[in-house]
């Protein structure tokens, strides 16, 4: 039960994001751009330095940004575990996408 919420979850989240990346593209990109050296200092390992030099590559263009969220593969769903986007959405949005009240 718990991994078909954290799916269903996801799925809302993903959503969303592709959207706030297609209509506010500058403030996705300010904001992932600032998570990234955080994220960095908090981990260790080649694996997942590579997937953040990754989403900071794709920073440069909406379409690279877009590509691994909207990635259902492996990739994409390994992708997606370590992303950028902590911020993009106030809390408010955050609640109403979680209870699928987003618009």
């Amino acid at each position: 039960m718990i991994i078909v919420l954290h799916s269903q979850t996801s799925v809302k989240l993903k959503a969303a994001t592709l959207e706030k990346i297609e209509t506010e593209y500058s403030f996705v990109v300010e904001v992932a751009g600032k998570n990234i050296p955080r994220i960095k200092q908090g981990i260790n390992g080649d694996v997942l330095d590579d997937y953040l030099s990754k989403w900071e590559d794709a920073l440069s263009d909406k379409t690279m940004l877009m590509t691994p969220v909207a990635d259902n593969s492996d990739y994409g769903f390994d992708m997606w575990q370590i992303n950028p986007f902590t911020g993009i959405f106030s809390p408010k949005e955050r609640w109403n996408i979680l209870r699928g009240k987003h618009e």
